[in-house]
């Protein structure tokens, strides 16, 4: 049996490396994760599926996954804290070759439909319900996230899917227009915040190295703003990171990619509350479970870095957040 302890921060990512990851690796290879004393060990996924249970149960520090998975975890008594989010309301649906003339749900009658995992089938099933539509009208197909290369080969018609993702795959190796049903219009919820990616820790490794998770936010703060700042430097970090990802087809993706990046890395109170009440809707979410209370922004560092000082010190709004904030020199009051 091996002594050996690591000691590098262990993360796992929610798929293969790929351009929504940018920023982590930006990063890493700008040694600012080491500046703030980690060394980390990025770790890809070969199931999605697999990240909520690795890092609940504590096999890996920290992760990433979307806003819906992080809840719908609490229904597997695996508990989880969010902590900041790295990609915000991507949006997320149903994706088709325009060819397979799909104009709506009715149209989905008779399809195969594939989807990521156990959630995703019961969001299509909820939403074939409330169109009247029996389970024997169509077939689920499980495909994971290969939800472009099972179009291809045909085994199914349409499946779940980002418009900055696989909708764009799509359009490339079909060679034809690609048409998208997006999950958050045909329910009505007025934001895709459901597929929002979030930075996750178990609760147990979230309470136990509260500074290492604030380092880690400030290194990724610095990684996010050179990524929306200086997109050609931080996509050719990534590049250089990770070289199978230097071709037109994931440079396009990662072009697409980039509104949906978090500026602030901030949790949503709004979008965790109408997504935690989503999942209550499907019942993969006790209603009296609080869904505000597994998230925190407490760690996530202010917007910017500033380059120079106010030219009044402290700045004309003075504020004990300003990196700059002075104490003014007391006044004396002649009588």
């Amino acid at each position: 049996m091996t002594t050996y302890k690591t000691n590098k921060t262990t993360f796992q990512l929610n798929w293969y490396a790929n351009p929504y990851h940018t920023p982590l690796f930006v990063a890493q290879s700008k040694g600012w994760l080491l500046e703030e004393g980690i060394d980390l060990a990025i770790l890809e996924a070969c199931s999605p599926s697999d990240v909520t249970e690795v890092v609940g149960a504590g096999k890996v520090d920290m992760g990433m996954k979307a806003m819906i998975h992080v809840l719908a975890a609490k229904d597997r008594g695996i508990d989880l804290t969010s902590f900041g989010t790295i990609l915000d309301e991507p949006p997320t649906g149903l994706i088709f070759k325009k060819s397979m003339n799909i104009k709506g749900i009715e149209d989905l009658r008779g399809k195969n439909i594939g989807y990521i995992g156990h959630f995703g089938k019961i969001m299509v099933d909820d939403l074939m319900k409330q169109a009247g539509i029996p389970q024997t009208e169509y077939k689920m197909v499980r495909v994971g996230m290969n939800v472009t290369d099972a179009i291809m080969r045909g085994e199914i018609d349409t499946g779940i899917g980002f418009t900055n993702f696989q909708r764009i795959e799509l359009e490339e190796l079909s060679g034809e227009p690609v048409g998208m049903l997006r999950i958050d219009e045909l329910d009505g919820l007025g934001c895709c915040c459901f597929c929002s990616i979030q930075f996750v820790a178990s609760d147990e490794y979230y309470k136990n190295n509260i500074p290492k998770i604030e380092g880690f936010m400030r290194a990724l703060r610095r990684a996010m703003d050179l990524t929306i700042e200086y997109p050609d430097e931080a996509w050719d970090i990534m590049c250089r990171a990770n070289p199978r990802l230097n071709t037109p087809l994931y440079t396009k993706i990662f072009q697409r990619t980039l509104p949906y990046f978090s500026r602030d890395l901030l949790n949503v109170e709004r979008d965790w509350t109408k997504v935690g009440d989503f999942c209550k809707h499907l019942d993969i979410l006790k209603n009296d479970f609080d869904q505000n209370s597994i998230w925190t922004n407490e760690h996530v560092p202010s917007t910017g870095t500033p380059s120079v000082a106010p030219v009044t010190a402290g700045g004309v709004l003075p504020s004990k957040t300003s990196p700059f904030a002075v104490t003014p020199e007391p006044v004396a009051i002649q009588a």
